[in-house]
């Protein structure tokens, strides 16, 4: 079995060739647990004002060998992420964050 951060990061590749407007792809390692956790920004996301995690169970089968988290976020809501007026769910600590 590969890696978590080695799943994660050919994870963040299947989905930047899936979506050619994806510009952003952090990898938040999660403390103590075996989730790849993953926010991605792209243009082709619609601004909602909300950050929405989506949650999928391992799929071995289609090389996910743990579970995943993924948050997906507008260019906008990115900007408000950084300047803080909206926030990440607990444990999401954007310091720790890896750029894929």
């Amino acid at each position: 079995m590969r890696s978590l951060r080695d799943n994660a990061r050919e994870l963040a590749q299947a989905h930047r060739q899936a979506d050619s407007k994806t510009r952003l792809i952090k990898f938040f390692p999660a403390n103590g647990t075996e989730e790849i956790r993953l926010l991605e920004v792209s243009e082709a996301v619609p601004t909602t004002g909300e950050v929405l995690p989506f949650s999928f169970q391992s799929d071995p089968e289609r090389g996910v060998d743990y579970p995943s988290t993924v948050i997906l976020l507008s260019p906008l809501e990115w900007q408000r992420i950084q300047n803080r007026e909206l926030e990440l769910p607990p444990g999401w600590d954007i310091a720790s964050a890896e750029d894929f």
